[in-house]
């Protein structure tokens, strides 16, 4: 029988860790070695996982005692593990039934040296597949300044499959958030670069493509990734060293100077989006200075933030709305305006734009004059904007 080490540690929180591992032990139905690597888990969740591994025998931990970034965490995993295969999963991902035994199948039977699960976004019942629509097939172009290499879009054809139940070999290897590989595809491909922070998963792929390593899609394989937000405020220290912007920028300019890319796909939008959300509590404590918890307030938010904890007892009126529930975005700034004015008349205390509504205020530009020229501004941060209606 194969021999495999299942390689765990954190990608940007803490607070599903515990539970992630304990799903690995309930529905991971052959042996397995299990590498745990704690790097300054704060003492409430690493106390949840000292339960978890309680009394189990094929457990080694590497402590760190500081915070390490994703692609230093896989490596240390490297030179610990000896076993014929190595999965890495990351502290935020729900494994299902058979995940495990199904990748290694994959590999032997394809044959391939490395394979994929199908990956759910969201907890467990979600059904929407997580893949990167970037990363289609790879493509050598000729420049002006020579040959390079061109990243094409996933087609409709590769995300159907994407969907679907039919194993295949993929020419790049998509999400890094669970992956199968040979231990032996480490004697030819150089291990994780450490100071790729951003898009690590597209430059992991790339080096398995240069290389030549067959990777398999694997859809009977099925893992949840979730990241709910916000991170609890003990996690916040991690989330922000894994979110840096400077070090993602420098990733995004060496990854494309590294494999001669003609361009990269994406921008910092995601990296920007992840350090509004650490920010959330800041937030929330803005919004309680305004506003009292006995009064309303019109909230700008497509619906994000529906039952997160950041808006919980506070009373909000979302715009548009219709019998109390979010209603899209208006159709122009003659709706946005007879909408607002409609909601208004409710009585409430003032008008708030999260960071991933502020397009609202560039888009719908009479909206935007009518309040401005109507309303004082109360706030305007990096992640809030807020205007008073009382005044």
């Amino acid at each position: 029988m194969s021999t495999v080490t299942i390689g765990f540690f954190p990608r940007e929180q803490f607070s599903l860790a515990a539970e992630s591992l304990q799903r690995i032990f309930e529905y991971t139905q052959i042996p397995f070695n299990l590498i745990v690597i704690d790097c300054n888990t704060p003492k409430v969740y690493w106390q949840q996982i000292e339960q978890v591994l309680k009394g189990r025998h094929n457990v080694r931990v590497i402590h760190k005692n500081d915070y390490l970034q994703a692609n230093q965490l896989r490596n240390l995993v490297i030179q610990e593990a000896e076993d014929e295969f190595l999965c890495f999963i990351e502290n935020d991902v729900l494994v299902e039934e058979g995940w495990l035994s199904y990748l290694i199948n994959a590999c032997k039977e394809q044959p391939a040296d490395v394979a994929v699960p199908r990956i759910i976004e969201g907890p467990l019942g979600a059904t929407n597949v997580h893949w990167d629509p970037n990363q289609g097939n790879l493509r050598s172009v000729q420049t002006a300044d020579g040959v390079k290499w061109e990243i094409l879009p996933a087609t409709t054809e590769d995300q159907q499959l994407n969907r679907g139940n039919h194993r295949r070999t993929i020419q790049l290897a998509g999400e890094a958030h669970c992956r199968l590989y040979r231990r032996s595809v480490f004697d030819s491909v150089a291990p994780f670069d450490e100071e790729v922070i951003f898009l690590d998963h597209l430059d992991s792929s790339l080096a398995l493509y240069h290389a030549k390593v067959p990777v398999v899609f694997e859809p009977r394989s099925v893992v949840h990734f979730w990241h709910p937000y916000p991170p609890r405020p003990e996690e916040l220290g991690y989330f922000f060293i894994r979110w840096d912007l400077e070090k993602s920028a420098k990733s995004l300019d060496r990854i494309q100077t590294k494999w001669n890319l003609v361009h990269l796909y994406g921008d910092l939008s995601f990296a920007v989006e992840r350090n509004h959300i650490g920010h959330l509590y800041e937030v929330r404590e803005q919004l309680k200075s305004l506003i009292s918890p006995q009064e309303s307030f019109i909230l700008v938010d497509e619906d994000r933030l529906n039952g997160n904890e950041i808006i919980t007892g506070f009373r909000t009126i979302p715009l548009t709305e219709h019998n109390g529930q979010y209603w899209g975005a208006p159709t122009n700034d003659s709706m946005a305006i007879r909408e607002f004015d409609r909601l208004r008349q409710t009585g409430a205390r003032a008008i708030v734009f999260f960071w991933h509504t502020f397009w609202w205020l560039d888009y719908y530009v009479e909206f935007h004059d009518y309040l401005r020229q109507n309303f004082p501004c109360i706030l305007q941060t990096d992640h809030l904007i807020a205007f008073d209606l009382h005044s």
